[in-house]
C-alpha cells in the first residue's frame, strides 16, 4: 500500500489535502507505506474530532454462518483522517455503460468488465446499501475501465526513476467538505478491461472492498482481499465480514462537521 500525503490547500469550501492509493498488481499486491508530506498542524487542528458512528444497520444485523471469528484487522490502516468508513447511505457507485459503435468483440470485453462490477456490488451489497448512480462527479465511488495510471517514484539512494508496469487495479481515496463543512471522502477505482473473467470479477471484488474502508490485505488466500491474486473464486468470507464490521466500529473524523 502506498499512502501519499501532501499539504492541504483551501479552494473556498473545498480542502483537499491527502491522496492515498491502494494498489494491486497482476502476481502480488505491495504494502509499503511511503510518507511524502505531512498535514500541517495548525490545519489539522481544525479538523473534526475522532468519533464513532452508529453501525449500519446491515453489519450490525449480520452473523456469521459458521463459528469462525478470525478477522485481519491488525492489517488494515487508517488514514490521516480516521478509518476510511461511510456513514451515509446508500453508498453511491459509478461506472460506465457499454460504449456506442463497438465491434464484436469490444462489445464482448465490455460487457465481461461491466458484469464483472455488477456482480462485485452485488456481493457487498449484502453487507453495506450501497446504488448505482449516473452522476459521476458526485458518486461516492467511481470505477473506471482503464487500467491504473504509471507511476513514476524516485530512489532515495540512487536518484533513478522507478516505474510501475503492469499493474490491473489500483484504488484511491480524496478528501473534500460538503456544503455543510462535513469533512467526507470520495473513491476513485481504476480496473483493468484487459483481464481474464474470473480475474476481472476477483479484482472488482477485491476493489470494492478497498472502497468500502478495508484498507489492507489478508494473508488468507480464501479471503477477498487476500494480497495475492489467485485463479481461484473464493467470494467473500465471513472473516472479510468480520474485518469490515470492526473498521465500522472505529472512530474516524470522516462524516462529522468542522468544529
Amino acid at each position: 500500500m502506498q499512502l501519499f500525503c501532501y499539504a492541504w490547500r483551501r479552494y473556498r469550501i473545498w480542502w483537499r489535502f491527502c491522496l492515498g492509493l491502494l494498489w494491486g498488481g497482476a502476481i502480488a499486491l505491495c504494502l509499503n507505506i511511503i510518507p511524502v508530506g505531512q498535514v500541517p498542524l495548525s490545519l489539522a487542528d481544525g479538523l473534526p474530532a475522532l468519533a464513532t458512528h452508529p453501525l449500519p444497520g446491515t453489519l450490525e444485523q449480520w452473523q456469521p454462518a459458521s463459528k469462525d471469528t478470525r478477522d485481519y484487522f491488525t492489517e488494515i490502516k487508517a488514514s490521516p483522517l480516521g478509518y476510511l468508513i461511510w456513514s451515509e447511505f446508500p453508498v453511491t457507485v459509478f461506472y460506465p455503460e457499454l460504449e456506442p459503435y463497438l465491434s464484436p468483440n469490444q462489445v464482448q470485453q465490455q460487457t465481461k468488465w461491466q458484469n464483472a462490477v455488477q456482480q462485485a456490488i452485488a456481493a457487498w451489497s449484502v453487507y453495506l446499501p450501497i446504488q448505482k448512480t449516473s452522476d459521476q462527479e458526485n458518486a461516492d465511488i467511481v470505477i473506471l475501465r482503464e487500467s491504473p495510471p504509471l507511476q513514476i517514484t524516485v530512489n532515495a539512494e540512487t536518484g533513478e526513476r522507478d516505474y510501475s508496469f503492469g499493474r490491473n487495479a489500483e484504488t484511491r481515496y480524496r478528501f473534500y467538505l460538503d456544503e455543510q463543512q462535513h469533512v467526507r471522502h470520495r473513491m476513485t477505482i481504476y480496473l483493468s478491461p484487459h483481464q481474464r473473467a474470473i480475474a476481472t470479477l476477483n479484482t472488482a471484488r477485491h476493489e470494492f472492498g478497498h472502497a468500502l474502508g478495508i484498507w489492507g490485505h489478508s494473508n488468507n488466500s480464501k479471503d477477498a482481499l487476500f494480497v495475492h491474486q489467485t485463479a481461484e473464486n473464493y467470494g467473500i468470507s465471513e472473516a472479510d465480514i468480520n474485518t469490515l464490521k470492526k473498521i465500522y466500529q472505529q472512530s474516524t473524523k470522516l462524516g462529522w462537521p468542522l468544529p
